[in-house]
């Protein structure tokens, strides 16, 4: 039973985790360019891991999203990618350095496919297409786009790539004046998945929004980001604090 269990949480932990590495149909409104310091959380910023940017690029019909997740010396510890053709989603993809792991998810129509790479092994799925589909460089816009839904209390869901499942999870995302980190001037948006006993598993991660811009200024949870520890790959929880501008 207690294997049971373990194996449970850490398929849980893979599709929660996604959230941080964190797309509606709608990009007109993209993320302001931003520097994300991400810290290993408990340290007050004593520890730092990664270094996240976000770019944005059009060209013709074409709109490209990333997120690109350095380490501190400049090397390369992962990409998430978004593309959009025509204002529609047409693939996502997500590349980890460590671990030779690899995601991508592709539009056909009215559905959609998974690839799943860990080592040598690989998974392929299908799922239905729906309009509510966020991923990390779309989410923050997608917060935007339900901001006064949210700001008024109400459960906000949407459905995130499961990659390593090949399925799409149900979450949701509602106001947490409760958190550690609510204070005045910002407003704490908790994500959380929606299934009751999914959730007995895995804690919910903490976005924290100013107030006045909207704009994210921090993060803290679980990450999807891979670091070493001795013979080990491990995903830290982490703090994330952003920066705007170059």
């Amino acid at each position: 039973m207690k294997t049971k269990v373990k194996k449970k949480s850490a398929i849980l932990t893979i599709i929660f985790t996604f959230i941080v590495l964190i797309g509606v149909k709608s990009i007109s409104t993209a993320e302001e360019p931003f520097t994300g310091k991400v810290y290993l959380q408990g340290t007050n910023k004593g520890v730092l891991l990664f270094i996240q940017k976000n770019y944005r690029t059009q060209k013709d019909n074409k709109t490209i999203m990333k997120h690109v997740y350095t380490t501190p010396e400049g090397k390369m510890a992962a990409e998430e990618k978004v593309v959009y053709v025509n204002d529609t989603l047409d693939s996502y993809t997500v590349d980890m350095a460590y671990g030779n792991c690899g995601c991508v998810l592709h539009r056909e129509g009215q559905k959609v496919t998974f690839g799943f790479t860990r080592g040598d092994s690989s998974k392929n799925g299908t799922a239905d297409y729906t309009n509510d589909i966020v991923m990390g460089p779309t989410l923050n816009d997608y917060v935007k786009l339900k901001w006064k839904r949210i700001t008024n209390g109400e459960k906000v869901y949407f459905m995130l790539p499961a990659m390593s499942l090949q399925r799409l999870a149900k979450f949701y995302l509602e106001k947490n004046p409760q958190s550690p980190y609510a204070r005045p001037g910002v407003m704490v948006v908790k994500m959380n998945i929606s299934n009751l006993i999914f959730r007995a598993f895995v804690e919910p991660v903490d976005l924290v929004y100013d107030l006045e811009t909207k704009r994210i200024v921090e993060i803290h949870g679980k990450s999807l980001l891979q670091r070493k520890v001795g013979n080990k790959i491990e995903n830290p929880v982490v703090d994330i604090y952003y920066e705007y501008g170059r």
